[in-house]
């Protein structure tokens, strides 16, 4: 069998990404599988796992992509106080609000806290630079009231 170009490759490799994003966002971390991702992709499980060995390189190799898509949710410029109100208004866009819950769940989960830690870090630096230390306050109370947000939903959706 002849070698696959490095522009074939490229294109599997973006197909697995593309999926796994669109899985990471509509049905979560752990429901995501290799068994899942071949079915949508029609890309075999041992294709998959070649590209991505462990499920915590797919979120290491989607953190930039997350964190763009959390970043186009938000209003970075205008004043603090336009920031805080877009960040509370994008929670009511189940995109935002999937990829909150994804770097929340991420933060529970040992060997994909990375992920969540460095997005985290990242969002707070560019608070900083736009807002200086206030702006990383605010970031850090939106995190916290974000993470409430999400358990309170995942318990009422629980009890229901």
């Amino acid at each position: 069998m002849p070698k696959r170009s490095k522009e074939d490759t490229l294109i599997t490799i973006n197909t697995i990404l593309d999926e796994a994003t669109n899985q990471l966002l509509n049905v979560g971390y752990d429901d995501m599988s290799y068994t899942t991702l071949s079915k949508a992709t029609g890309i075999s499980r041992t294709g998959i796992s070649h590209h991505f060995p462990k499920k915590t390189d797919f979120t290491q190799a989607l953190k930039g992509r997350f964190l763009q898509m959390f970043m186009s949710h938000l209003n970075i410029s205008a004043t603090e106080k336009e920031f805080v109100q877009s960040w509370e208004s994008a929670l009511l866009d189940q995109e935002f609000a999937s990829i909150c819950h994804l770097i929340i769940h991420q933060v529970t989960n040992d060997s994909a806290s990375e992920f969540a830690s460095s997005i985290i870090e990242q969002i707070k630096n560019i608070a900083f630079e736009l807002f200086n230390e206030s702006g990383k306050k605010s970031v850090e109370w939106l995190l916290g009231m974000t993470m409430a947000s999400i358990a309170l939903s995942t318990a009422t959706e629980k009890a229901a």
